[in-house]
């Protein structure tokens, strides 16, 4: 999940500065942010690096020298330490809580980068049709044709009014059997894939398609906040008139976030 925040951002920043023309410098003295705050878990992978440009070889030295705090809506200030990997801070006595807001603070070259973001509640009244869906082994051509396939698997939470959700399907097994061995030579990977942020309040798993593995799956809803959303949504539309980077960082870039989630899990068992 913290991959997808900053695959999102680091193709966002490519794509602005790969239309800048005139960029010349390799290493901009900014400070860049990466933090994405889950309810009812410790902060502890707070990132900072700096903004590179799309032609730069190599990566300027994570800042580890710096001083961050968070701070709470109900006035708790957290400061956050060095974790000993480049980039990273932390405080494991920072539990996020929803309903609240934190703001992010760090002194960097002279000024006070910041940002602030909200806890959100997680997905209500979260369903699935079936827990328990049961598929063939398939061996040959022939186990194909004749082979009829499960229904579909319905996932469904109420939304609130414009709320964002997206959701991940994986299979958690450490070294599931595969369904269909005709595949077995092509190293199919245990699937594991996630979905646009929507506001729909359902996902539709389709057990030919998205079922290739036996063993149990886990289904996670996630709410997640505006400034997610606008990043995605930026960096899906290409790079084609980008003049600016959106970021909710004041005085840096990158992106202070929160989410929450729910999950059910469903099981594969072989016929």
């Amino acid at each position: 999940m913290k991959n997808i925040i900053l695959t999102v951002f680091v193709l966002q920043t490519l794509s602005f500065f790969s239309c800048e023309k005139e960029v010349t410098l390799e290493i901009i003295d900014e400070l860049v942010v990466e933090a994405l705050l889950h309810e009812g878990q410790p902060v502890d992978s707070v990132k900072f690096s700096k903004v590179i440009s799309f032609e730069a070889e190599t990566e300027p030295p994570k800042p580890n020298d710096l001083v961050p705090i968070i701070k709470t809506d109900d006035g708790e200030e957290f400061t956050l330490n060095f974790t000993g990997e480049e980039g990273v801070y932390g405080n494991p006595d920072l539990i996020i809580k929803a309903g609240k807001s934190y703001t992010l603070e760090v002194e960097f070259n002279g000024k006070i980068v910041s940002a602030e973001t909200f806890a959100p509640s997680p997905p209500t009244d979260l369903t699935i049709s079936d827990s328990e869906v049961i598929m063939a082994k398939i061996t040959s051509f022939q186990d194909l044709q004749n082979q009829t396939m499960p229904d579909p698997i319905e996932i469904n939470w109420e939304a609130e009014e414009g709320a964002y959700y997206f959701v991940q399907v994986k299979n958690i097994e450490d070294e599931p059997e595969i369904v269909n061995d005709l595949f077995a030579s092509s190293n199919f990977k245990r699937p594991d894939f996630l979905t646009e942020p929507s506001i729909n309040n359902f996902y539709t798993i389709n057990t030919f398609r998205d079922i290739t593995h036996f063993g149990t799956y886990e289904v996670i809803i996630y709410r997640v906040n505006p400034e997610y959303v606008t990043l995605y949504e930026d960096n899906s539309s290409g790079s084609e008139g980008i003049t600016e980077i959106r970021t909710n960082v004041q005085n840096g870039f990158g992106i202070f976030t929160a989410v929450n989630s729910k999950k059910v899990v469903f099981e594969v068992k072989k016929l």
